[in-house]
């Protein structure tokens, strides 16, 4: 039991150090897939291998783990990094993309997509969810979260309640051109979470946001992690 105490630390303590290593941070999402599934399956297949074998299956399960870890991490890390490169190539300089690891995290401006205090899409707004519900339904392992964010100006409720109906309004045209409802759930956070100063204009603009998070479904994580090395369809 001592062994495999050591080995869930050691592997355990490899992905933390790794995830916060700058060399690491700069790697594509594959890579960092590939290495925190190791680390991490490694740690799994140790305490496997501990209750089969004792100390020494703590280790060879260790083994095993890292494979099977590393495997279905970078499997993910593939069908992540596509699909980033596709949203990429259909973002406005108002829009923002980031990876961090299995997740995308994809900012639209409002000031783009509704008027001032309004819920209703903008005609450039329609044109480019269509294009990013068609990279959506091309990667149809995902699930996506939409939250609406406001400024703070004006009542708490009403914001809230405004942010409420843009993520709505963003998540019907998407499910309209074609991506599942059960894909996405919908939220509004109003002017609870800032990322600029709102006592500026452009502070102002870059708060009144919808986030899209994009993240593997389940069944996507449980197929990576069979030892099959199959591409996820």
């Amino acid at each position: 039991m001592r062994g495999s105490m050591i080995a869930v630390a050691v592997a355990t303590s490899i992905a933390l150090t790794l995830s916060g290593c700058e060399t690491y941070q700069r790697q594509s999402g594959t890579t960092k897939g590939a290495v925190v599934g190791t680390a991490g399956g490694a740690a799994v297949g140790s305490a496997i291998g501990a209750i089969a074998g004792g100390g020494e299956g703590a280790w060879k399960g260790a083994a095993v783990g890292a494979v099977v870890g590393g495997v279905g991490g970078g499997l993910i890390g593939r069908y992540m990094d596509k699909q980033a490169a596709e949203m990429e190539a259909v973002l406005s300089e108002q829009d923002r993309l980031r990876r961090e690891q299995e997740t995308l995290y994809l900012t639209l401006g409002s000031d783009v997509l509704f008027d001032s205090g309004s819920a209703s899409l903008q005609p450039g707004a329609t044109d480019k969810l269509r294009e990013v519900a068609g990279i959506l339904s091309r990667y149809p392992r995902t699930v996506i979260e939409i939250t609406g964010h406001t400024d703070s100006r004006g009542a708490d409720e009403m914001n809230r309640d405004l942010s409420t109906r843009r993520a709505g309004a963003v998540a019907d045209q998407l499910i309209a051109q074609g991506v599942s409802s059960a894909r996405i759930v919908t939220r509004g956070e109003g002017e609870a979470r800032p990322v600029a100063n709102n006592e500026t204009l452009e502070g102002r603009q870059l708060n009144r946001r919808v986030e899209l998070v994009i993240r593997p479904d389940e069944q996507l994580r449980e197929e990576a992690a069979q030892p099959t090395g199959e591409e996820p369809k």
